[in-house]
């Protein structure tokens, strides 16, 4: 869902009112034995007619290869695969009693995730591979990190193409390499971007706020950033998908801080799009899983959850998605290890502990995004006033910040 521009924007409390993550829409699949199975009759309980039930905020194209391979492995059980946004994903959990209950609930809102553990609702776990998990990729033994996902900007090389030639630069994607590139591209040709640029919006998007918080703590300079993006009129969405979406129908030229596993598999089939992993620093998501207290099925979504963590899942998961196997023995593209021998430092993961909680603070999180829409909204300088050079091609006066202080 994409939403109005900065000149359009509603206030705060109006555009968070106008999104209800009950009333989302959601994917679900339904399998045996490796095949697609009939859902059951609406009036019937899912719970039950599922051996195995998942709820996450994890799109189907990622983790279909996976669930297939699982459910051909266990063809005994009925798998039932249902996938939300996060915010609609914890806020149907916290209905009492969610319908249908889940075994496993996986998400890429880092905070939200550790806040239920914290709170209690999640299950202690004791299978061997849970076990021998890294410390640094789980929480006691009741949280653990599934994923290692790049946040990223993608660009229309269409776009890169025109934006280097009126710098002269040979190379369309020596255009934009890092997150000091994209502010420098706002300031320097903000009106050849004018209503072009596209990123999530925090206030109606769980992953967006942790990418956005995340970004604060990496530079004192991403309010700087923030305020670019507004006086160019940057478009604001709620997924991965409807980024990806708009650049691919020519609505904008640049996306950015997008989930790179969602990014990655779109481009593929989207020659005219290309993915750029910042070189200057890159937020590493980490989906989390748990097992609720309630689960109908908890050895059921333990199985499934030690099976994804062994050796032989992280393996499916390198060769099989874009997710980033986290296992130490997982080498190769595909896996976290990999990345690491790419991007050395520049890796930024998100990291599972308290400061998680610190950003769902009901004041900090209102101070933040308070902070957020009046750096957003914030009106452009006058004509002259910044002597920076509107699409002449100018050097701009001010010294471009380093975005990863």
């Amino acid at each position: 869902m994409l939403l109005s521009p900065v000149s359009q924007a509603a206030t705060q409390a109006g555009a968070r009112a106008a999104f209800d993550p009950l009333l989302e829409e959601h994917q679900s699949l339904w399998l045996q034995g490796g095949q697609p199975v009939a859902a059951p009759a609406p009036d019937s309980d899912a719970s039950l007619a599922a051996d195995l039930t998942i709820h996450a905020a994890l799109d189907l194209p990622e983790i279909r290869p996976l669930l297939l391979r699982y459910s051909r492995q266990h063809p005994e059980r009925v798998l039932h695969y249902v996938n939300r946004s996060a915010l609609g994903l914890e806020a149907q959990y916290l209905q009492a009693p969610l319908t249908p209950q889940a075994d496993l609930m996986i998400s890429s809102a880092m905070g939200l995730q550790y806040r239920l553990a914290n709170q209690g609702h999640a299950l202690a776990l004791e299978a061997p591979n849970l076990n021998a998990w890294p410390a640094n990729s789980r929480w006691r033994n009741e949280l653990y990190a599934m994923s290692f996902e790049p946040i990223v900007m993608v660009a229309r090389r269409d776009a890169l193409k025109r934006l280097a030639d009126l710098d002269g630069l040979r190379n369309p994607l020596d255009v934009l390499r890092s997150h000091r590139d994209f502010w420098h591209l706002l300031e320097t040709r903000r009106e050849q971007l004018r209503g072009r640029i596209i990123s999530y919006d925090p206030r109606s998007s769980g992953s967006g706020f942790t990418y956005a918080v995340s970004d604060a703590r990496q530079s004192p300079r991403y309010w700087t950033l923030v305020r670019a993006m507004g006086q160019a009129d940057a478009r604001l969405a709620s997924t991965t998908g409807a980024m990806l979406e708009a650049l691919a129908s020519g609505e904008v030229d640049i996306a950015y801080n997008l989930v790179g596993p969602y990014a990655v598999t779109f481009a593929r089939a989207h020659p005219e799009l290309v993915v750029i992993v910042p070189e200057d620093y890159v937020l590493i998501q980490r989906r989390l899983a748990f097992i609720p207290q309630q689960a109908p099925h908890p050895e059921a979504g333990e199985a499934f959850l030690d099976w994804w963590l062994s050796l032989e899942g992280q393996q499916a998961v390198a060769s099989d998605s874009q997710l980033g196997a986290l296992h130490p023995e997982v080498r190769g593209k595909g896996s976290a290890q990999h990345m690491r021998e790419q991007l050395g430092d520049a890796l930024r993961p998100i990291e599972i502990g308290p400061g998680l909680l610190a950003t769902l603070d009901r004041l900090k999180q209102a101070s933040f995004l308070s902070r957020w829409v009046l750096e957003f909204e914030a009106p452009a300088p006058v004509a002259g006033e910044a002597n920076l050079g509107q699409g002449q091609g100018q050097t701009p006066s001010a010294t471009p910040p380093e975005l990863n202080q």
